[in-house]
């Protein structure tokens, strides 16, 4: 008898596992397509930025910074090294849109420095794949960035939206 009731609970712990593994597992490609969250994004600018876990946007571009790490000497192995005088930093952020037609590279955050209002960090990503982003469903994404060594201030860095001053998040706590 005790023999049944552990083969039961054994089958009954195994189909948990299976199940929570579906409802975790991504399509592939850094993706992982979910239903967006009913949140609003939060006001931002790059003088005001929202904290990591805060969703911010702008035009119907919304984005949320999981992590960030600065620097980032692990992302060499992915990516090379960065050019002389850089060092890698990379964001992982989840990504929204609301018009069709957009892949993750249409919609690539810019890094920014309060530090030094010239720069503006060119996303590379770590997946191989660009897919479309169908609009109201989140996707995640690991971005990294060359960034100067004069630069690279954890307190300084602020990933954003697009180019202008508002939707920016800090990349740490």
């Amino acid at each position: 008898m005790r023999s049944r009731s552990t083969a039961v609970l054994s089958l009954l712990a195994a189909s948990g596992l299976l199940l929570a593994g579906c409802a975790s597992s991504t399509t592939g490609s850094g993706t992982s397509p979910e239903a967006a969250p009913k949140t609003v994004a939060v006001e931002s600018s790059i003088d005001a930025p929202a904290a990591v876990g805060e969703r911010i946007g702008v035009d119907g571009n919304s984005l949320e910074v999981w992590s960030g790490i600065v620097p980032d000497e692990a992302a060499a192995g992915a990516l090379g090294d960065p050019e002389a005088g850089t060092q890698w930093v990379t964001a992982n952020v989840a990504q929204w849109v609301s018009d069709k037609g957009l892949t993750g590279a249409d919609i690539a955050p810019v890094l920014r420095s309060t530090a030094d209002d010239t720069f503006e960090g060119v996303a590379v990503p770590q997946q191989s794949v660009d897919v479309e982003m169908k609009p109201d469903m989140s996707y995640t994404y690991v971005w990294s960035y060359a960034v100067p060594e004069a630069l690279v201030d954890p307190s300084t860095l602020v990933l954003c939206v697009g180019t202008g001053d508002e939707g920016c998040s800090s990349l740490t706590k």
